[in-house]
């Protein structure tokens, strides 16, 4: 018996204008090239026999189901539903009767289902269809992600991908097709947008006429009444009925007053006919939400509002069961059936290439595929807080760098993993970084045959994206040789046992600026400076109070400071492993503020700040001293002090704290033609005046200027 192929693409077509042969071709030769074995089923909504010699010779090359509707103009929900029920695939693909998007790109809506999606939504971009196209496009996209809260930004693709599963569980009819991402969101299904290249838009272009947009406007009200109020009618109507009801009495108070009190008659008053019709008809929708209710209660038994994700059930494996490897043949030429009228078309089949047992893949990470790539993170001993998908979706989200995420298995197994990102600065130009806006980064693989195949596929990105250099931003050393920059140095130790050893490790001098900091006030001695201040560290400080420091430190040393919204976001994203440490003194001034990650078991104090005017209080030394003996009593054993560029004034504040400078391995892919290692930081001489000038500016500016600046320094 043969094996149903792995993916069936179902094209649907309802016109004309459709392009079977282009579209099988194109798509067929993707998926086969990617190593998937395919079928094609072609659902003919309409007159088909334009198509028949067509098909019949696509048929000769590629395995082909035609399905005939009869009657034709039944819709793209029907002709998908056809479609699919006949098609053998566990993943089925949608495309429409053109070549949409760029075909490769078909194997990104593949592979998210196989990494566990259940339904994958295409995002075409960049769009190459008219402006007025994309802009209308663009406008409905975004009524649906504000009124719906979805994530989509592109429900008008053409092309999908989903489990049968999905089709199975989920009904769509009308025009609802479109939204069947929102749909199968709404019942439990995982769903994941992907990015695809446009390539050709057919259709019409400008103004669609009145009666588009209306059906556009009834199906966003539809969609939203089917995913938010389909168990809670009453909430829909009544919220509707109630306002309706509330405008109408309001409307009709006065008139009924005057009507009471003055004898005044009501006929030539309209607003009262109108208040009285409106809160009527409130009264009859909320009638409507109690019907609702009531059907909905006594058919709850029969309604399916969920999706099971898995059912474990006790027993053991029978011992004489063994799993062995099934490789089923490839469906032989046979005449396949069809629906209605239909055209029998000859499947032939296809081989894919043969892939070597040994041979190495490196790919794109999938979405869907986030707490995978963390996993193997956590698992990885040179693994860092940086590495995580969370600082990706950070700087993505709140600088706009494109990320290149690359994976390489051997097999379905990974064994490596390398994130980077696109920066484009005019300052440092085009290039890849791993990781931007984080201290660590680079290539973490199991062996170097792992790794040397992540190097050739960034090298090759960044070549194909036209970038200067490919800059890793390792912690320890990694094989090979590549150009290095010996600019920064970092800073780590053990932690004690016991919090109360954590001074104990601390040199003499740095002891005593600690004491003083900490240690309740004591009187005055003429001409001489306080012994002690009584500050408090604790660590419940705010984005604010890290901020405003850490902005005036910057605009100190003359350098942009990055956003707050940049701080609020890895609050956001990171919880509770994103703590902000503050020192304040007895008058309830905040003094000193450190935002500090915690991963694994290790913390590290990354963003600082402090007042200019508190260097006699040994605020610096007491908070960074108080860190490590909170991080000792929460468990942690590591303390990641950061790096620092070489000899700097913080390294030498760090080695005054007892810690011994590392070398960080920062290495160099350089890509382009003349590219360089990059020179553009403090330690320039050339930036002497515009830091000069920028520590003069003042603070309002700095801070405009800083949020925009900052995208462009990673």
């Amino acid at each position: 018996m043969s094996q149903s192929p792995l993916v069936s693409v179902v094209v649907a077509i309802a016109g004309p204008e459709g392009q079977p042969r282009v579209v099988v071709d194109a798509f067929g030769k993707a998926l086969i090239d990617g190593g998937y074995r395919c079928e094609f089923v072609v659902v003919l909504d309409g007159p088909g026999t334009r198509f028949e010699q067509e098909l019949r010779e696509v048929g000769s090359r590629w395995p082909v189901r035609i399905v005939q509707l009869e009657g034709g103009g039944l819709g793209e929900s029907i002709a998908l539903s056809a479609g699919v029920a006949k098609a053998t695939g566990d993943l089925v693909v949608n495309v429409p009767p053109y070549v949409q998007i760029e075909p490769e790109d078909v194997l990104k809506v593949v592979k998210a289902l196989e990494a566990g999606a259940d339904c994958v939504a295409t995002w075409r971009h960049s769009r190459i269809d008219p402006w007025l196209n994309q802009l209308q496009s663009r406008l409905f996209n975004f009524a649906l992600r504000f009124i719906m809260n979805m994530p989509f930004h592109d429900l008008n693709s053409g092309t999908r991908g989903f489990r049968r599963q999905v089709l199975e569980e989920v009904a769509v009819y009308g025009e609802l097709y479109r939204f069947l991402p929102v749909l199968a969101r709404r019942q439990g299904f995982r769903v994941v947008e992907v990015r695809v290249r446009h390539r050709e838009e057919k259709g019409r272009a400008g103004f669609y006429g009145i009666g588009v947009y209306l059906r556009r406007f009834l199906d966003i009200l539809a969609i939203t009444f089917l995913t938010r109020f389909t168990q809670r009618p009453l909430r829909f109507f009544g919220y509707v009925g109630f306002t309706a009801m509330l405008v109408g009495v309001l409307m009709a108070a006065v008139p009924l007053w005057r009507k009471i009190v003055d004898d005044q008659g009501l006929g030539e008053r309209p607003i009262f006919v109108i208040g009285a019709i409106l809160a009527a008809f409130g009264v009859q929708l909320i009638g409507f939400g109690l019907i609702g209710e009531i059907i909905i209660f006594t058919q709850a038994p029969n309604l399916r509002d969920f999706k099971v994700e898995d059912q474990v059930e006790g027993g053991a494996e029978s011992p004489d069961h063994k799993a062995v490897e099934f490789v089923p043949p490839m469906p032989e030429p046979a005449l396949l059936p069809t629906i209605g009228d239909a055209m029998p078309v000859v499947a032939a089949t296809v081989p894919a290439e043969p892939v070597a047992p040994n041979e190495l893949r490196v790919r794109e990470i999938l979405p869907g595929e986030d707490s995978r790539w963390d996993s193997y993170v956590s698992r990885h001993p040179l693994g860092t807080f940086f590495h995580r998908t969370g600082w990706a979706r950070a700087t993505a989200e709140h600088f706009r760098h494109q990320q290149f995420h690359l994976v390489v298995e051997d097999g379905r197994r990974w064994i490596g993993v390398l994130p980077l990102f696109l920066a484009k600065s005019p300052f440092l130009g085009k290039n890849l970084i791993s990781v931007p806006y984080g201290v660590y980064g680079g290539v973490l693989a199991d062996d170097d045959r792992a790794q040397n195949a992540l190097l050739a596929r960034a090298e090759a990105l960044g070549r194909e994206l036209g970038v200067g250099y490919v800059e890793l931003r390792h912690l320890e050393a990694r094989s090979g040789e590549r150009p290095r920059s010996p600019l920064y140095v970092t800073f780590r130790c053990d932690l004690p046992e016991r919090a109360e050893d954590v001074m104990a490790r601390i040199p003499k001098k740095a002891r005593a600026e600690v004491r003083c900091a900490r240690d309740p006030a004591g009187p005055a001695i003429e001409g001489k400076r306080r012994e002690s201040f009584g500050i408090k560290v604790t660590p419940d400080g705010s984005v604010d109070e890290l901020f405003a420091l850490f902005a005036e430190n910057k605009r100190r040393l003359g350098s942009p400071a990055l956003p707050k919204k940049w701080f609020r976001g890895l609050v956001e994203e990171f919880g509770q492993a994103a703590v902000i440490h503050r020192a304040v003194a007895p008058d309830g001034r905040t003094l000193a503020a450190v935002m500090s990650f915690c991963w694994k078991d290790t913390v590290y104090a990354y963003y600082s700040g402090s007042r200019t005017d508190i260097n006699d209080t040994g605020v610096n030394n007491w908070i960074y001293c108080a860190i490590m003996e909170w991080a000792v009593e929460q468990g942690y054993r590591r303390f990641d002090f950061g790096r620092s560029r070489a000899d700097s004034g913080p390294a030498k504040f760090k080695k005054n704290m007892g810690f011994t400078a590392e070398p960080l391995h920062y290495e160099y892919l350089l890509v382009g033609q003349g590219a360089k290692l990059p020179d553009f930081h403090p330690s320039n001489p050339k930036l002497d005046l515009p830091r000069r000038m920028w520590s003069r500016m003042p603070m309002f500016l700095c801070n405009g200027l800083g949020a925009k600046l900052s995208r462009y320094i990673p």
